[in-house]
C-alpha cells in the first residue's frame, strides 16, 4: 500500500477501479473475501492490476440480500429517502417502527455513502470527509436504532469501509458512478412479487 500511495497519481485511477471492481463478484456469484486488511491487496506493477489474496474470510450472500441491497445503494446514490427505507426495511436494517430522528440518521447516513456515487464524472477521495460525517450520526443510530443490522452486512461493510479507505489512502479520483451503473447494468435480479421501487433504475 505505501508503494500505491508514492507511486505516480497517473497509475491510481486504474488500481482504485480495481479495487471497487472487487465488488462485482457479489453480484455475479454472490460471494466475496470481506477482509479489507490491505495486506491481502497485491498490486502487479507489470499488469498494473490489483490480486487478491487470502479467502480465510470468504462468505455467501443470499440471492434476496443481494438484489435488495444494491437497489438500498442505488436509491443512497440518487438521493432517494422513500426507497432506502423501503430497502431498509426489506433487508432488516429497520424494523418500519423507528422514530423520525432514527430514520433521519439513516437516510443521511445512506447519503453520505452513497455520495462518491451519487453524480456523473470523477469522484475525488482525496478532499472526502466521509468517515467524519458518518461518526456524527452513529451515536444517534446507536442510541435510537430498535434492532441491530443483519448479519450480512457486517462483513460486507466491513469490506466496503476497506475500500474506501484505501480510495482515500492513495489519494484516488474514481468514476464511481459510472463502475455502479455498470453493475447494475449487469447485474440479474431474481424473481419479485411486487413492482420495483422507482429507487431500483439508474441513469448515468
Amino acid at each position: 500500500m505505501l508503494f500505491i500511495v508514492n507511486m505516480k497519481f497517473s497509475f491510481k485511477p486504474s488500481i482504485s477501479k480495481s479495487v471497487f471492481g472487487l465488488f462485482s463478484n457479489l453480484g455475479s456469484v454472490l460471494l466475496m473475501q470481506t477482509d479489507p486488511n490491505w495486506g491481502n491487496f497485491l498490486y502487479n506493477e507489470a499488469t498494473n492490476t490489483i490480486n487478491l489474496i487470502d479467502f480465510g474470510a470468504a462468505r455467501d450472500f443470499p440471492k434476496s440480500f443481494v438484489d435488495d441491497y444494491l437497489r438500498m445503494v442505488v436509491a443512497c446514490a440518487n438521493g432517494d429517502s422513500d426507497g432506502v427505507i423501503e430497502m431498509s426495511k426489506r433487508l432488516g436494517f429497520l424494523t418500519g417502527m423507528e422514530s423520525d430522528v432514527m430514520l433521519d440518521a439513516h437516510v443521511q447516513a445512506g447519503f453520505i455513502v452513497g455520495l462518491p456515487f451519487s453524480k456523473p464524472g470523477l469522484y475525488d477521495f482525496r478532499s472526502t470527509n466521509i468517515t467524519q460525517s458518518l461518526s456524527h450520526l452513529g451515536a444517534t443510530m446507536l442510541k435510537h436504532r430498535l434492532t441491530p443490522p443483519p448479519d450480512e452486512a457486517y462483513s460486507l461493510h466491513r469490506k466496503l469501509s476497506g475500500a474506501f479507505l484505501a480510495c482515500i489512502k492513495i489519494g484516488a479520483v474514481v468514476p464511481c458512478r459510472e463502475l455502479l451503473l455498470e453493475m447494475y447494468k449487469h447485474h440479474k435480479f431474481g424473481e419479485v412479487n411486487e413492482e420495483l421501487l422507482s429507487s431500483g433504475s439508474m441513469s448515468a
